[in-house]
């Protein structure tokens, strides 16, 4: 493999590091730990924590358009990526301390929304390490690597967890947030860079373009049907993201311990998702491998709302992995 080969890829591995990155978070903090710290230690009610969650998602629905525009005027992706996570690391740090539910909330509410905008320049960033031919290969990586750190948080938290309780493992899913995100931050470079600056006439102007652009992409073909594919089915994903732990404690009595094991098997199965599925895109199309995808959710779905037996929990379980491994795969590559 000549030098420039092995840049090439070393720069991917760097800018997949950063999936890996945000997993601690999205596992830690999202699907486990957050959830169980809030419903089963402090009694509150699940809806406290979907709007919670809502609240941040829809202040990322806002910005994203807004501050994207910003980028593609400038040229740069990588300070909002920067910003963005740093604001990320910062509240999931501080999530370690509150007594209170509405600080808790609050931090939560800041750093998700830090971790889920910056995924938007993250993504971004793909096309200047992508090589032709090879995105929905490259995204799978990014996705494999991301897997790979959510085994890695569970392995390295589980001792804090069953020692300190659920909010000791906010402070050390921050800081290894942080440092998993460093090669990306550093190595990865905007590769067009305009050189524009943002004057306050061009800040104002931001909004009447995006409304022309929001506008004219909404009449082209297909992009509809994607967007209200995509909301839908995120919609159910994300449902299941935020609660399964819950519900499996609640509907199937696991404890803390058959709990992280259970996740860590559902990982392994999403780390075989998301290679396949990258591979599977870049030979049948996004589209098509996004119906499968979709229909092997509605398999799992059906599995786990009439199933009441734990054997059968660890096929569905399986069944989630590999879904949710190929749905950010496929629908990464196709958006790009």
């Amino acid at each position: 493999m000549n030098k420039e080969k092995i840049r090439e890829w070393s720069l991917i591995f760097a800018w997949g590091l950063y999936d890996m990155a945000n997993q601690f978070f999205a596992v830690n903090v999202v699907s486990l730990y957050f959830v169980r710290w809030l419903t089963l230690e402090k009694a509150q009610a699940e809806i406290l924590y979907s709007f919670s969650f809502g609240v941040s998602t829809f202040l990322v629905a806002v910005c994203a358009p807004i501050l994207g525009s910003l980028s593609d005027i400038t040229g740069r992706r990588k300070p909002f990526l920067i910003y963005l996570t740093l604001l990320s690391v910062v509240f999931t740090v501080l999530l370690a301390a509150p007594k209170s539910i509405f600080f808790a909330l609050l931090f939560f509410v800041i750093a998700n929304f830090g971790c889920q905008l910056a995924v938007v320049f993250y993504n971004a960033l793909m096309m200047n390490v992508a090589p032709p031919g090879k995105i929905g290969l490259v995204s799978g990586l990014g996705r494999m690597l991301g897997y790979s750190g959510a085994i890695l948080a569970l392995f390295l938290l589980k001792p804090v967890v069953l020692r300190s309780g659920y909010q000791a493992t906010f402070f050390p899913t921050g800081v290894l947030f942080f440092l998993f995100s460093l090669p990306c931050l550093v190595f990865v470079k905007d590769k067009e860079v305009n050189g524009k600056r943002l004057s306050k006439d061009k800040v104002f102007s931001v909004f009447n373009q995006l409304k022309n652009d929001l506008l004219s992409v909404y009449r082209l073909p297909r992009v509809p049907d994607f967007l209200k594919g995509a909301f839908l089915g995120l919609c159910a994903v994300n449902v299941i993201i935020l609660f399964m732990s819950v519900y499996a404690t609640r509907v199937f009595g696991l404890n803390e311990t058959q709990i992280i094991h259970l996740m860590l098997f559902a990982t392994i199965f999403a780390i075989l998702g998301s290679l396949v599925s990258g591979y599977v895109a870049d030979r049948i199309g996004a589209v098509s491998s996004l119906i499968l995808v979709y229909i092997l959710w509605g398999i799992s779905l059906f599995l786990g709302a009439f199933s009441r037996s734990i054997n059968l929990y660890w096929l569905v379980g399986a069944l989630v992995g590999l879904a949710l491994g190929a749905t950010w795969v496929v629908l990464r590559a196709l958006a790009i």
